[in-house]
C-alpha cells in the first residue's frame, strides 16, 4: 500500500495545474447552523437578503471579513433535520473574526434591535463551528460563484491527519482540476475544524466540493477519470489508501441564495 500511495502522489506532483488558482490557506471559516419552519422560509430569505446583507456588507467593506454566504440546505446529512440553513462568513485569523462579531453585535444592538426580534421569531440558532482552509482549488476562468456545494464531513483517524491532507493534496486535487477543466465541477476546499472537538463530536474534517449546476453532482471519482489524470494506478490500492486514513460521516447539498 505505501508503493501504492508513494505511485499516487508522485504521478499527480507531475501534472500541468497552471489553468487553476490555488485557494488561500489558512482562512478561517465561521459556520452558523440555523433552523427555520417550513411556513417561515420565503420570510427568513427576505429578510436575510433584504436587510441583514445590508448589515453585514458595511464590516465586508472594511476588508476585515473576505466573504459571506447564505445557504439553503436542500439535501439534510442526516434524517433529524437539525438545521436547514447556513450562514457562512470567512476572515483572515481568528482576531479578525472576534472584531467583525463585535462590531456587528453593536451595530445590531444600536440601529437594529426591531431587525433582531423579527429574525429570532423566524429561526432558531442551533451552533456554530470554526474551521481553518487547509487546501483548496477554483476555476480562475470562471469568477461566478458556485449556486451549489456538496459538504462531506469526516471523521479522520487519530495520528492520519497529515496522511489525509497529503492523499487531499496530492492525490484528490488533481482529479477534482480534471473535473473542473470538464466543466463539471466549480472549486474544491478541505477544512479542519478547530472548535468545537473532544470525543462527542463526529466529524473533525471536511471537503466542498462546488458545481454550477445540481447535475454534475453525481460525476464523481470514476474509474475512467481516475486512469485519464493518473495512468497505471491501482484503483483498489488507492482507495484502500483513502479509506484507511477517514470515514465519511454525512454528505449534503446547499444551494446558495445570497452572498458578498
Amino acid at each position: 500500500m505505501k508503493n501504492a500511495v508513494k505511485l499516487i502522489i508522485t504521478v499527480c506532483l507531475c501534472l500541468n495545474i497552471t489553468v487553476f488558482a490555488q485557494t488561500e490557506e489558512n482562512t478561517y471559516l465561521n459556520i452558523d447552523y440555523l433552523k427555520v419552519e417550513s411556513e417561515d422560509y420565503t420570510e427568513f430569505e427576505k429578510l436575510i437578503e433584504d436587510e441583514w446583507k445590508e448589515i453585514y456588507a458595511r464590516e465586508h467593506s472594511s476588508e476585515k471579513m473576505i466573504g459571506w454566504y447564505f445557504y439553503r440546505v436542500i439535501y439534510p446529512g442526516g434524517q433529524g433535520g437539525e438545521y436547514n440553513y447556513v450562514i457562512i462568513t470567512t476572515y483572515k485569523d481568528p482576531n479578525t473574526l472576534v472584531q467583525v462579531s463585535d462590531a456587528l453585535g453593536k451595530q445590531v444592538m444600536e440601529n437594529h434591535k426591531g431587525l433582531l426580534k423579527r429574525t429570532q421569531k423566524l429561526m432558531t440558532h442551533q451552533f456554530s463551528e470554526l474551521w481553518k482552509t487547509e487546501a483548496g482549488i477554483y476555476n480562475g476562468k470562471d469568477k461566478k460563484l458556485s449556486e451549489f456545494v456538496l459538504m462531506n464531513y469526516m471523521m479522520v483517524n487519530p495520528g492520519k491527519e497529515a496522511e489525509y491532507l497529503t492523499l487531499e493534496n496530492d492525490m484528490a486535487r488533481p482529479i477534482h482540476e480534471a473535473r473542473i477543466e470538464e466543466g463539471k465541477m466549480h472549486s474544491w476546499r478541505t477544512y479542519s475544524l478547530l472548535q468545537p472537538g473532544g470525543l462527542n463530536y463526529t466529524y473533525n474534517f471536511a471537503t466542498a466540493d462546488h458545481f454550477t449546476e445540481m447535475n454534475h453532482i453525481e460525476f464523481g471519482f470514476t474509474n475512467e477519470l481516475i486512469k485519464s489524470v493518473m495512468p497505471g494506478t491501482n484503483i483498489n490500492e488507492m482507495f484502500d489508501a483513502i479509506y484507511a486514513t477517514r470515514d465519511i460521516v454525512k454528505s449534503e447539498t446547499w444551494q446558495l441564495i445570497v452572498a458578498l
